[in-house]
Protein backbone atom coordinates (compact mmCIF):
# COMPACT_ATOMS: atom_id res chain seq x y z
CA UNK A 1 0.00 0.00 0.00
CA UNK A 2 1.03 3.42 -0.98
CA UNK A 3 2.24 5.68 2.01
CA UNK A 4 0.19 8.73 2.63
CA UNK A 5 1.54 11.36 0.72
CA UNK A 6 2.32 14.63 2.75
CA UNK A 7 2.13 17.08 0.01
CA UNK A 8 -0.48 18.47 -2.23
CA UNK A 9 -2.53 17.04 -4.89
CA UNK A 10 -5.18 18.86 -5.24
CA UNK A 11 -6.44 20.67 -8.71
CA UNK A 12 -3.95 22.99 -10.24
CA UNK A 13 -3.69 26.40 -8.77
CA UNK A 14 -4.70 29.22 -10.58
CA UNK A 15 -3.57 32.83 -10.62
CA UNK A 16 -5.39 34.77 -8.37
CA UNK A 17 -8.11 37.07 -10.76
CA UNK A 18 -8.19 40.79 -11.26
CA UNK A 19 -11.31 42.63 -9.87
CA UNK A 20 -12.65 44.44 -12.47
CA UNK A 21 -13.16 48.27 -12.03
CA UNK A 22 -16.52 49.97 -11.00
CA UNK A 23 -17.81 52.90 -12.72
CA UNK A 24 -17.16 56.11 -11.10
CA UNK A 25 -19.42 56.92 -8.58
CA UNK A 26 -20.93 60.83 -8.17
CA UNK A 27 -21.59 60.56 -4.55
CA UNK A 28 -18.62 62.57 -2.51
CA UNK A 29 -19.97 61.21 0.50
CA UNK A 30 -18.82 57.59 -1.03
CA UNK A 31 -15.59 58.40 -2.19
CA UNK A 32 -14.75 60.13 1.72
CA UNK A 33 -16.02 56.44 3.10
CA UNK A 34 -13.67 54.80 0.83
CA UNK A 35 -10.93 56.68 1.67
CA UNK A 36 -11.77 56.52 5.72
CA UNK A 37 -11.55 52.22 5.40
CA UNK A 38 -8.07 53.06 2.96
CA UNK A 39 -6.42 54.57 6.00
CA UNK A 40 -7.95 52.67 8.70
CA UNK A 41 -6.80 49.19 6.58
CA UNK A 42 -3.20 50.60 6.14
CA UNK A 43 -2.79 51.34 9.38
CA UNK A 44 -3.64 48.01 10.85
CA UNK A 45 -1.67 46.72 8.12
CA UNK A 46 1.27 48.39 8.56
CA UNK A 47 1.29 46.90 12.02
CA UNK A 48 0.84 43.53 11.46
CA UNK A 49 3.73 41.09 10.99
CA UNK A 50 3.98 39.36 7.57
CA UNK A 51 2.76 36.20 6.86
CA UNK A 52 3.86 33.47 4.12
CA UNK A 53 0.56 33.06 1.82
CA UNK A 54 -1.03 29.95 2.53
CA UNK A 55 -4.12 28.44 0.96
CA UNK A 56 -6.32 25.84 1.79
CA UNK A 57 -7.45 23.28 -0.56
CA UNK A 58 -9.80 20.36 0.23
CA UNK A 59 -8.75 20.29 3.82
CA UNK A 60 -5.09 20.62 3.41
CA UNK A 61 -3.30 23.70 4.27
CA UNK A 62 -0.05 24.47 2.30
CA UNK A 63 2.40 27.46 1.92
CA UNK A 64 1.88 28.77 -1.92
CA UNK A 65 5.79 28.35 -2.64
CA UNK A 66 5.80 24.88 -1.58
CA UNK A 67 2.64 23.69 -4.02
CA UNK A 68 3.68 21.44 -6.44
CA UNK A 69 1.49 20.18 -8.95
CA UNK A 70 -0.19 16.66 -8.59
CA UNK A 71 0.78 13.16 -9.70
CA UNK A 72 -1.52 11.63 -12.11
CA UNK A 73 -4.43 9.38 -10.96
CA UNK A 74 -3.83 5.60 -10.99
CA UNK A 75 -5.66 2.70 -12.25
CA UNK A 76 -6.33 -0.32 -10.80
CA UNK A 77 -7.27 -3.34 -12.70
CA UNK A 78 -8.90 -6.06 -10.61
CA UNK A 79 -8.82 -10.21 -10.66
CA UNK A 80 -9.95 -13.18 -8.58
CA UNK A 81 -8.22 -16.28 -9.62
CA UNK A 82 -10.69 -18.40 -10.87
CA UNK A 83 -10.04 -22.55 -11.68
CA UNK A 84 -7.89 -22.89 -14.45
CA UNK A 85 -6.42 -19.73 -14.70
CA UNK A 86 -2.64 -19.54 -15.42
CA UNK A 87 -0.72 -17.25 -13.69
CA UNK A 88 1.62 -16.50 -17.31
CA UNK A 89 -1.52 -15.50 -19.00
CA UNK A 90 -2.62 -13.34 -16.14
CA UNK A 91 0.51 -11.70 -16.17
CA UNK A 92 -0.04 -11.28 -19.93
CA UNK A 93 -3.46 -10.08 -19.85
CA UNK A 94 -3.61 -8.24 -16.82
CA UNK A 95 -0.22 -7.33 -16.00
CA UNK A 96 0.64 -6.81 -19.92
CA UNK A 97 4.13 -8.45 -19.39
CA UNK A 98 5.37 -10.48 -22.48
CA UNK A 99 7.56 -13.72 -21.30
CA UNK A 100 10.88 -11.65 -20.47
CA UNK A 101 8.63 -10.02 -17.88
CA UNK A 102 6.69 -12.61 -16.51
CA UNK A 103 10.43 -14.44 -15.90
CA UNK A 104 11.96 -10.91 -14.12
CA UNK A 105 8.59 -11.18 -11.56
CA UNK A 106 9.05 -14.57 -10.92
CA UNK A 107 12.83 -13.96 -10.34
CA UNK A 108 12.27 -11.10 -8.07
CA UNK A 109 9.60 -12.75 -5.99
CA UNK A 110 11.32 -15.97 -5.41
CA UNK A 111 12.61 -15.33 -1.78
CA UNK A 112 9.13 -13.69 -0.65
CA UNK A 113 6.18 -15.60 -2.65
CA UNK A 114 5.69 -18.29 -5.49
CA UNK A 115 3.54 -16.54 -7.85
CA UNK A 116 3.29 -19.80 -10.05
CA UNK A 117 1.11 -21.01 -6.80
CA UNK A 118 -1.33 -18.45 -6.54
CA UNK A 119 -4.94 -19.64 -5.04
CA UNK A 120 -8.30 -19.88 -6.91
CA UNK A 121 -10.51 -17.33 -5.35
CA UNK A 122 -7.57 -14.80 -4.09
CA UNK A 123 -7.74 -11.26 -5.25
CA UNK A 124 -4.88 -9.75 -7.81
CA UNK A 125 -4.53 -6.15 -8.72
CA UNK A 126 -2.72 -4.38 -11.04
CA UNK A 127 -1.99 -0.82 -10.94
CA UNK A 128 -0.94 1.29 -14.01
CA UNK A 129 -0.84 5.11 -14.70
CA UNK A 130 -3.57 7.07 -15.74
CA UNK A 131 -3.41 6.12 -19.10
CA UNK A 132 -3.14 2.65 -18.76
CA UNK A 133 0.23 2.42 -20.63
CA UNK A 134 2.81 2.23 -17.94
CA UNK A 135 2.68 -0.37 -14.85
CA UNK A 136 3.45 1.05 -11.68
CA UNK A 137 2.58 -2.38 -9.04
CA UNK A 138 1.28 -5.72 -8.97
CA UNK A 139 -0.62 -6.65 -5.41
CA UNK A 140 -1.31 -10.11 -4.56
CA UNK A 141 -3.68 -11.16 -1.25
CA UNK A 142 -2.60 -14.83 -0.39
CA UNK A 143 -4.74 -15.04 2.29
CA UNK A 144 -6.40 -12.85 5.20
CA UNK A 145 -3.58 -11.04 6.71
CA UNK A 146 -1.23 -10.34 4.16
CA UNK A 147 -0.76 -8.78 0.54
CA UNK A 148 2.36 -9.31 -1.51
CA UNK A 149 3.52 -6.38 -3.51
CA UNK A 150 6.02 -6.35 -6.50
CA UNK A 151 6.67 -2.58 -7.67
CA UNK A 152 7.73 -2.66 -11.37
CA UNK A 153 10.26 -0.23 -12.45
CA UNK A 154 10.83 -0.12 -15.92
CA UNK A 155 11.86 -4.11 -16.09
CA UNK A 156 12.81 -4.68 -13.13
CA UNK A 157 10.62 -5.62 -10.08
CA UNK A 158 11.11 -4.98 -5.98
CA UNK A 159 8.80 -7.51 -4.14
CA UNK A 160 8.13 -7.43 -0.65
CA UNK A 161 5.36 -9.14 1.98
CA UNK A 162 3.50 -6.51 4.30
CA UNK A 163 0.40 -6.67 6.34
CA UNK A 164 -2.74 -5.45 4.78
CA UNK A 165 -3.19 -2.40 7.26
CA UNK A 166 -7.05 -2.99 8.26
CA UNK A 167 -8.79 -0.56 10.32
CA UNK A 168 -10.14 -2.32 13.68
CA UNK A 169 -12.58 -2.39 16.08
CA UNK A 170 -12.66 -4.47 19.59
CA UNK A 171 -16.25 -6.08 19.34
CA UNK A 172 -18.46 -8.08 21.96
CA UNK A 173 -20.57 -10.24 21.39
CA UNK A 174 -22.94 -13.06 23.48
CA UNK A 175 -24.49 -15.98 22.38
CA UNK A 176 -27.40 -18.26 23.64
CA UNK A 177 -27.37 -21.48 22.27
CA UNK A 178 -30.95 -22.89 21.80
CA UNK A 179 -30.82 -24.97 18.65
CA UNK A 180 -27.19 -25.52 18.00
CA UNK A 181 -23.61 -23.41 18.31
CA UNK A 182 -23.25 -22.79 14.70
CA UNK A 183 -26.34 -21.75 13.79
CA UNK A 184 -26.90 -19.34 17.08
CA UNK A 185 -23.40 -17.77 16.86
CA UNK A 186 -24.43 -17.04 13.11
CA UNK A 187 -27.69 -15.77 13.99
CA UNK A 188 -25.69 -13.49 17.29
CA UNK A 189 -23.78 -11.68 14.39
CA UNK A 190 -20.09 -14.05 14.76
CA UNK A 191 -18.55 -15.08 11.52
CA UNK A 192 -17.78 -18.51 10.48
CA UNK A 193 -14.33 -18.14 11.12
CA UNK A 194 -14.37 -16.71 14.28
CA UNK A 195 -16.98 -19.24 15.08
CA UNK A 196 -14.48 -22.10 14.18
CA UNK A 197 -11.62 -19.89 15.91
CA UNK A 198 -13.49 -20.15 19.03
CA UNK A 199 -14.26 -23.91 19.09
CA UNK A 200 -10.55 -24.45 18.41
CA UNK A 201 -9.82 -22.51 21.37
CA UNK A 202 -11.89 -24.48 23.25
CA UNK A 203 -11.58 -28.10 21.79
CA UNK A 204 -9.24 -29.29 24.23
CA UNK A 205 -11.59 -28.57 27.42
CA UNK A 206 -14.74 -28.63 25.52
CA UNK A 207 -16.18 -31.64 22.76
CA UNK A 208 -18.17 -29.48 20.59
CA UNK A 209 -19.58 -32.43 18.86
CA UNK A 210 -20.86 -34.18 22.10
CA UNK A 211 -20.84 -32.00 25.36
CA UNK A 212 -22.65 -28.82 23.87
CA UNK A 213 -26.16 -28.30 25.96
CA UNK A 214 -29.05 -26.18 25.49
CA UNK A 215 -28.55 -23.10 27.35
CA UNK A 216 -24.58 -22.98 27.10
CA UNK A 217 -23.13 -19.92 26.29
CA UNK A 218 -20.63 -17.74 25.14
CA UNK A 219 -19.14 -14.22 25.33
CA UNK A 220 -16.53 -13.37 22.61
CA UNK A 221 -14.37 -10.20 22.41
CA UNK A 222 -13.14 -10.02 19.05
CA UNK A 223 -11.47 -7.56 16.22
CA UNK A 224 -13.96 -6.27 13.88
CA UNK A 225 -12.44 -5.31 10.51
CA UNK A 226 -12.67 -3.69 7.47
CA UNK A 227 -10.33 -2.37 4.85
CA UNK A 228 -11.57 0.95 2.81
CA UNK A 229 -14.34 1.56 4.60
CA UNK A 230 -15.62 -2.49 3.44
CA UNK A 231 -16.47 -5.25 5.76
CA UNK A 232 -12.62 -7.54 5.90
CA UNK A 233 -12.38 -11.12 7.46
CA UNK A 234 -12.98 -10.72 11.10
CA UNK A 235 -9.18 -10.57 13.45
CA UNK A 236 -8.38 -13.06 16.22
CA UNK A 237 -10.15 -13.16 19.11
CA UNK A 238 -8.68 -11.54 22.21
CA UNK A 239 -11.14 -13.19 24.99
CA UNK A 240 -13.87 -15.11 25.13
CA UNK A 241 -15.62 -16.99 27.96
CA UNK A 242 -17.98 -19.90 27.37
CA UNK A 243 -20.20 -21.69 29.79
CA UNK A 244 -20.51 -24.67 29.06
CA UNK A 245 -23.05 -27.19 31.86
CA UNK A 246 -22.69 -24.55 34.30
CA UNK A 247 -18.69 -24.53 33.98
CA UNK A 248 -16.96 -21.57 32.65
CA UNK A 249 -14.19 -21.54 30.48
CA UNK A 250 -11.94 -18.79 29.57
CA UNK A 251 -9.57 -17.99 27.38
CA UNK A 252 -7.07 -14.17 26.94
CA UNK A 253 -5.09 -13.67 24.26
CA UNK A 254 -1.39 -12.81 25.38
CA UNK A 255 1.66 -12.07 23.38
CA UNK A 256 5.33 -13.14 25.03
CA UNK A 257 8.74 -13.41 22.98
CA UNK A 258 7.06 -12.16 19.83
CA UNK A 259 4.42 -14.67 19.15
CA UNK A 260 0.45 -14.73 20.77
CA UNK A 261 -1.37 -17.66 22.07
CA UNK A 262 -4.36 -18.32 24.27
CA UNK A 263 -4.52 -18.67 27.68
CA UNK A 264 -6.79 -19.73 30.94
CA UNK A 265 -7.39 -18.26 33.66
CA UNK A 266 -4.79 -19.39 35.36
CA UNK A 267 -1.95 -18.22 32.70
CA UNK A 268 -1.91 -22.00 30.98
CA UNK A 269 -1.54 -21.86 27.65
CA UNK A 270 -4.42 -23.79 26.28
CA UNK A 271 -3.07 -24.82 22.90
CA UNK A 272 -1.42 -28.57 22.96
CA UNK A 273 1.72 -29.48 22.04
CA UNK A 274 0.11 -30.94 19.03
CA UNK A 275 -3.27 -30.07 16.75
CA UNK A 276 -5.54 -31.97 16.57
CA UNK A 277 -5.54 -32.55 12.88
CA UNK A 278 -3.07 -31.93 10.00
CA UNK A 279 -5.60 -30.34 7.67
CA UNK A 280 -9.18 -29.46 6.64
CA UNK A 281 -10.61 -32.66 6.02
CA UNK A 282 -14.27 -34.47 4.35
CA UNK A 283 -13.61 -37.36 6.14
CA UNK A 284 -11.45 -40.41 7.96
CA UNK A 285 -11.17 -43.15 5.02
CA UNK A 286 -9.36 -45.55 7.43
CA UNK A 287 -8.46 -45.25 10.99
CA UNK A 288 -5.51 -46.54 13.80
CA UNK A 289 -6.00 -50.25 13.89
CA UNK A 290 -4.10 -53.26 14.06
CA UNK A 291 -5.71 -55.25 11.03
CA UNK A 292 -6.78 -53.49 7.92
CA UNK A 293 -7.37 -55.09 4.79
CA UNK A 294 -4.90 -53.15 2.31
CA UNK A 295 -6.39 -52.33 -1.29
CA UNK A 296 -2.88 -52.24 -3.02
CA UNK A 297 -1.24 -55.61 -1.16
CA UNK A 298 -4.67 -57.25 -0.40
CA UNK A 299 -3.24 -58.40 2.51
CA UNK A 300 -4.72 -57.79 6.39
CA UNK A 301 -1.98 -55.86 8.01
CA UNK A 302 -1.17 -53.25 11.22
CA UNK A 303 -2.09 -50.04 9.74
CA UNK A 304 -1.04 -47.20 12.46
CA UNK A 305 -1.94 -44.10 11.65
CA UNK A 306 -4.77 -42.10 10.10
CA UNK A 307 -5.87 -41.60 6.54
CA UNK A 308 -7.71 -38.40 5.39
CA UNK A 309 -9.26 -37.91 2.37
CA UNK A 310 -8.95 -34.50 1.05
CA UNK A 311 -8.82 -33.10 -2.61
CA UNK A 312 -5.45 -32.80 -4.39
CA UNK A 313 -3.96 -29.73 -3.46
CA UNK A 314 -5.60 -29.43 0.04
CA UNK A 315 -2.78 -27.96 2.40
CA UNK A 316 -1.48 -29.80 4.92
CA UNK A 317 0.37 -28.27 8.06
CA UNK A 318 2.81 -29.32 10.66
CA UNK A 319 0.95 -30.81 13.93
CA UNK A 320 3.65 -29.08 16.04
CA UNK A 321 6.91 -27.04 16.25
CA UNK A 322 10.25 -29.37 15.34
CA UNK A 323 12.67 -30.58 12.75
CA UNK A 324 12.24 -31.57 9.29
CA UNK A 325 14.18 -35.08 9.25
CA UNK A 326 13.29 -36.30 5.92
CA UNK A 327 11.46 -34.49 2.63
CA UNK A 328 11.90 -37.24 0.06
CA UNK A 329 9.94 -40.29 -2.46
CA UNK A 330 9.59 -43.38 -0.10
CA UNK A 331 8.30 -46.89 -1.84
CA UNK A 332 4.57 -47.15 -0.95
CA UNK A 333 4.73 -43.55 0.56
CA UNK A 334 5.36 -41.55 -2.35
CA UNK A 335 5.87 -38.09 -1.28
CA UNK A 336 6.64 -38.06 2.32
CA UNK A 337 8.28 -35.33 5.13
CA UNK A 338 8.85 -36.68 8.69
CA UNK A 339 9.43 -34.57 11.60
CA UNK A 340 11.21 -34.99 14.89
CA UNK A 341 9.40 -32.85 17.81
CA UNK A 342 9.73 -32.01 21.32
CA UNK A 343 9.36 -34.83 24.37
CA UNK A 344 10.24 -38.01 21.95
CA UNK A 345 7.44 -37.33 19.04
CA UNK A 346 7.51 -37.70 15.43
CA UNK A 347 5.14 -37.60 12.99
CA UNK A 348 5.01 -38.39 9.28
CA UNK A 349 2.95 -37.06 6.35
CA UNK A 350 2.68 -38.78 3.21
CA UNK A 351 1.01 -39.89 -0.12
CA UNK A 352 1.78 -35.84 -1.17
CA UNK A 353 1.67 -34.66 -4.60
CA UNK A 354 4.06 -31.85 -3.67
CA UNK A 355 6.36 -30.40 -0.72
CA UNK A 356 5.61 -26.14 0.12
CA UNK A 357 8.70 -24.02 -0.31
CA UNK A 358 11.93 -24.71 1.81
CA UNK A 359 10.74 -27.88 3.37
CA UNK A 360 13.74 -30.39 3.37
CA UNK A 361 16.32 -31.73 5.88
CA UNK A 362 16.88 -29.75 8.55
CA UNK A 363 14.29 -26.82 8.17
CA UNK A 364 12.52 -26.03 11.22
CA UNK A 365 8.73 -25.74 11.33
CA UNK A 366 6.01 -24.44 13.55
CA UNK A 367 2.65 -25.83 14.86
CA UNK A 368 0.46 -25.18 11.54
CA UNK A 369 2.51 -24.29 8.83
CA UNK A 370 1.94 -25.64 5.60
CA UNK A 371 4.73 -28.31 4.58
CA UNK A 372 2.99 -29.88 1.79
CA UNK A 373 0.16 -30.58 -0.52
CA UNK A 374 -2.38 -33.47 -0.27
CA UNK A 375 -1.96 -35.85 -3.48
CA UNK A 376 -2.15 -39.28 -4.33
CA UNK A 377 1.80 -40.54 -4.97
CA UNK A 378 3.00 -44.26 -3.85
CA UNK A 379 0.61 -46.58 -3.10
CA UNK A 380 -2.37 -44.94 -2.69
CA UNK A 381 -6.04 -45.18 -5.06
CA UNK A 382 -7.39 -42.11 -4.24
CA UNK A 383 -6.37 -38.46 -3.09
CA UNK A 384 -5.55 -38.64 0.31
CA UNK A 385 -2.91 -38.11 3.53
CA UNK A 386 -1.43 -40.83 5.72
CA UNK A 387 -0.59 -39.21 9.02
CA UNK A 388 0.88 -41.14 11.72
CA UNK A 389 2.74 -40.15 15.02
CA UNK A 390 5.18 -42.40 17.04
CA UNK A 391 6.70 -41.60 21.03
CA UNK A 392 9.69 -42.95 21.33
CA UNK A 393 9.32 -45.07 18.32
CA UNK A 394 6.45 -46.65 18.99
CA UNK A 395 3.20 -45.69 17.25
CA UNK A 396 0.83 -43.30 18.80
CA UNK A 397 -2.98 -43.28 17.43
CA UNK A 398 -3.18 -39.39 17.60
CA UNK A 399 -7.13 -39.20 17.61
CA UNK A 400 -6.78 -40.64 20.95
CA UNK A 401 -4.09 -38.78 23.01
CA UNK A 402 -4.19 -36.55 25.43
CA UNK A 403 -1.81 -33.88 26.18
CA UNK A 404 -1.45 -31.95 29.59
CA UNK A 405 -1.83 -27.81 29.42
CA UNK A 406 1.21 -25.86 28.84
CA UNK A 407 3.40 -24.51 31.70
CA UNK A 408 2.36 -21.58 33.12
CA UNK A 409 3.25 -18.53 32.86
CA UNK A 410 5.84 -16.64 34.86
CA UNK A 411 7.52 -13.77 36.47
CA UNK A 412 7.23 -10.54 34.64
CA UNK A 413 5.19 -12.35 31.99
CA UNK A 414 2.52 -13.38 34.60
CA UNK A 415 2.42 -9.94 35.73
CA UNK A 416 1.84 -8.38 32.59
CA UNK A 417 -0.84 -11.42 31.62
CA UNK A 418 -2.76 -10.31 34.80
CA UNK A 419 -2.70 -6.70 34.16
CA UNK A 420 -4.41 -7.37 30.54
CA UNK A 421 -6.76 -10.14 32.20
CA UNK A 422 -8.19 -7.90 34.44
CA UNK A 423 -9.16 -5.89 32.08
CA UNK A 424 -10.72 -8.22 30.01
CA UNK A 425 -12.36 -9.73 32.75
CA UNK A 426 -14.44 -6.81 32.88
CA UNK A 427 -15.97 -6.95 29.54
CA UNK A 428 -16.58 -10.46 29.86
CA UNK A 429 -18.69 -10.14 33.06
Amino acid sequence: MDNIRERYEGPELKPLRMVPKRPKRRKIWVIALLATFAVVGFFFWSHEPKKTQESTVAGVETKAEEAVPPKSEEKVISHKVCEGDIPAEIFSEYAKLDANGTAALLDAAEDVYDFTKIKIGQNMEFVFDEQEEKLKEIRYYPDSENIIIAKADEKNFEVKKENIPYEVEIKTLDVNIDEFLYKDALDAGLSEATILEVADIFSFDIDFNTEIREDDKMRVIFEKRSLNGNLAPDGKVIAAKFTNAGQDYFAYYFETDGEGSHYDAEGHELMRQFLRAPLSYRKITSGYTGARYHPITKTVSAHYQIDYAAPVGTPVVSTARGTVTSARYENGWGNIVRIKHDNGYTTHYGHLSSYAKGIKAGASVSQGQVIGYVGSTGWSTGPHLDYGMRLNGNPVNPLSLKLPKGTPLEGEKMEKFQKLKKQYDEMLK
